[in-house]
């Protein structure tokens, strides 16, 4: 009885931020509906970042697969996204580089270099190659990773959803990360 008690805690507000997130995801799907037939080009009606745009990372939350380890899954850190280029009305190229307090309590850092395509209104999904740094990762070596992730984004706001690799040979993921981008407007 105890044990399930403690799960229900530790999936309580992973659990919360899904049910959030998917509320909200079907409110501005249906808003967007509307609005998305009057727009011209296809650009889903000014949603998309634009190149030159700044955004600010704010961690976040994480969820692994592996319960039984004791990891930390309130990650909180802050970081940079910057829009490069938007080859297509729903594709946009993009650099992350951020500080957060990892799952094994101690910092990493990285830089990513990552794409999204916009595939359904405010549902955008895409992958990122990442180079990070942490002493909980590869006896705290430098080291890249593909990094695939989900986004829906509301206004000037994104919550991403991004797969965690694992470093064990017989497990392929390690969880999921959760974290919001928040955009600034344009950097130049």
């Amino acid at each position: 009885m105890r044990r399930t008690a403690r799960v229900r805690h530790r999936l309580g507000p992973v659990l919360a931020l899904l049910i959030a997130m998917a509320t909200s995801g079907m409110i501005a799907f249906c808003a967007q509906a509307v609005e998305a037939e009057a727009a011209e080009d296809g650009s889903d009606c000014g949603l998309e970042a634009r190149p030159g745009e700044l955004g600010l990372n704010v961690f976040g939350l994480s969820f692994h697969t592996d319960r039984n380890k004791g990891y930390n899954e309130i990650n909180p850190g802050l970081g940079l996204r910057y829009v490069f280029w938007r080859p297509q009305p729903r594709w946009e190229l993009f650099g992350d580089t951020s500080i957060y307090y990892d799952s094994d309590r101690n910092w990493a850092k990285y830089i990513a270099l990552g794409t999204y395509y916009r595939f359904a209104g405010p549902w955008k999904a895409g992958a990122a190659i990442a180079y990070g740094q942490s002493r909980s990762y590869n006896q705290g070596r430098p080291f890249f990773a593909p990094v695939p992730g989900l986004a829906f984004e509301y206004h000037r706001l994104t919550l991403n959803a991004v797969l965690l690799p694992s470093e064990e040979s017989g497990s392929k993921i390690a969880g999921a990360a959760f974290f919001l981008t928040i955009r600034l407007g344009r950097g130049n």
